[in-house]
């Protein structure tokens, strides 16, 4: 059997059974956003690792070094919001071609300090090596949250309603015209804070789209912010019964919390919070309103509630000035997971998420 044939999840799935954790400390192994041990009498260890791999991940043909710096660090921060965690230290990793500048390097670093400080976490160690052709980060984050407010992909209950943070696609409909650019030979210029505010240049008259709001999409894709304040706000409240974040994307995500609380899900489409940007896109392209369900990288929170806690989860929604929605219902195991359209029929979704070594199908 090759991989392409078992998958992402059926590998990690593999792992988590050989390497079922019984060590005392351990509260939470492979399975989670980040691992949880025990720390000391009243705080768990967080510890979560990423990686980021050209070509796979990302693509300098589009990706500042700063940028891509900053979403190294970006991706591991989110692991430890989900978990309601506060972040502390950081290792990063790189492997590079020999060819690599110097310039790329220090403004990849650039990046990875200006978003560790930004939270506060302090970079204490990593790894070098060289690569024959493909650039390579790998970034290892710690964190620490309070033993009575961790929150795992596993608690939600049957009548738990399904909520999200931020806008979902954006990221996914980013790469999708970054990649557009790409086709058609046109380079956007990029500059240190994002691929910003300059009109992208043209090559051989190619014609490109231009409407001002695409900026928000790209930079939601070279640059997410992570919710480490929302999730920590929620957990120090109590709200959420599960969490995690929406990286694979929604429907995908949301099918590790069913899983590993033993219950169904459903989800109404017209309810999925989506930017003004991707609405417009929409109207001409409507078959990507998939984008916001099966993306990807919005790196918002997805977490389940009980019904009793709506007015302080409105009551947080003012306080950090975030959108957070109610978008679904979990329902028993036995129902599945549906996503229902305006009418009340499932949709059929033929592609949940992104999975590794896996082909993708459009």
């Amino acid at each position: 059997m090759q991989i392409k044939e078992l998958g992402e999840l059926a590998l990690i799935k593999r792992l988590a059974e050989q390497f079922a954790a019984s060590h005392p400390r351990v509260i939470k192994g492979i399975g989670d956003d980040a691992s949880v041990t025990i720390q000391d009498e009243s705080t768990y260890l967080l510890c979560t690792t990423d990686t980021l791999v050209e070509d796979i991940h990302f693509s300098l043909k589009y990706t500042p070094s700063y940028n891509l710096g900053r979403k190294a660090v970006s991706i591991s921060l989110s692991d430890i919001a989900a978990m309601g965690g506060t972040p502390t230290f950081l290792l990063a990793s790189i492997i590079l071609p020999v060819s690599t500048t110097t310039d790329f390097v220090n403004l990849l670093y650039k990046g990875i300090k200006e978003r560790a400080e930004e939270f506060d976490v302090k970079l204490i160690g990593g790894n070098t090596s060289s690569s024959p052709d493909k650039i390579i980060i790998s970034t290892t984050m710690l964190g620490e949250v309070s033993k009575d407010r961790v929150v795992l992909r596993e608690g939600a209950s049957v009548g738990d309603n399904i909520y999200v943070t931020g806008r979902l696609g954006d990221s996914a409909l980013g790469m999708k015209i970054l990649n557009k650019i790409q086709e058609s030979e046109v380079r956007p210029r990029m500059h240190l804070s994002g691929v910003g505010s300059q009109k992208p240049e043209k090559k051989k008259g190619n014609e490109i789209i231009t409407a001002p709001f695409l900026k928000d999409a790209v930079t939601a894709h070279i640059d997410p912010c992570p919710r480490v304040r929302e999730g920590r706000k929620i957990a120090e409240k109590k709200l959420a019964t599960a969490m995690i974040d929406v990286s694979d994307g929604l429907i995908s995500d949301l099918r590790h919390i069913a899983e590993q609380s033993a219950v169904g899900a459903k989800v109404w489409v017209e309810k999925i919070p989506i930017s003004t940007g991707l609405k417009r896109w929409i109207l001409d392209h409507p078959q990507d309103i998939m984008l916001a369900l099966n993306g990807g990288e919005d790196y918002e929170l997805l977490f389940t509630a009980s019904n009793k806690d709506v007015p302080k989860l409105e009551t947080v929604s003012r306080e950090l000035d975030i959108a957070i929605t109610h978008i679904g219902e979990i329902v028993p195991k036995r129902n599945g997971i549906n996503v229902l359209n305006k009418k009340g029929e499932v949709l059929n979704l033929t592609i949940e998420g992104f999975e590794h070594f896996k082909e993708r199908q459009e």
